[in-house]
């Protein structure tokens, strides 16, 4: 077989999203568990900035190798792809604009928070806002762009 063959490993696969989802539900249960609520997550504001960031920062630094890696990447989810040192790169620059995104979010968020203080019952709720775009930046920073950055990177042959 080619060292550089991705060929379909039921076994592998399996792992591969049992991971990801492990990874992720491990994360919200353990917030659910310490007395969290889910919904208090989700803040449109905070998460357009991040996916934004990571989206708009990898297209106008990669441009069209960004277009390519994205079906590459949401195939290596379920399935070992080539190795590929470009995806590679992709990958890791993806973590540093989550990481911008997510640190963003957070200042934009307390802006806003800041610049309304009239409410100051609301001031908790907004700061939590604030802090959930650092939660995604590094949900998807280490639960997906690491793997990711480690599926392009591995030897093809085990």
């Amino acid at each position: 077989m080619n060292e550089h063959d991705n060929t379909f490993d039921l076994t592998d696969s399996i792992l591969r999203v049992f991971g990801i989802i492990g990874f992720f539900t491990a994360v919200i249960f353990g917030f659910v568990v310490a007395g969290g609520n889910v919904i208090t997550l989700v803040h449109p504001a905070e998460i357009i900035i991040v996916v934004g960031t990571i989206f708009f920062g990898l297209l106008c630094t990669h441009r069209s190798k960004f277009l390519a890696y994205l079906p590459k990447a949401f195939l290596a989810l379920v399935r070992k792809p080539v190795a590929n040192r470009e995806y590679c790169q992709i990958s890791d620059n993806a973590r540093g604009y989550a990481a911008a995104g997510g640190g963003m979010a957070v200042i934009l968020s307390l802006i806003c928070t800041m610049s309304n203080l009239d409410d100051p019952e609301s001031v908790g709720l907004r700061v939590a806002a604030a802090m959930s775009g650092v939660f995604v930046a590094m949900l998807l920073s280490q639960g997906l762009f690491v793997y990711l950055r480690y599926s392009f990177s591995e030897n093809a042959s085990r």
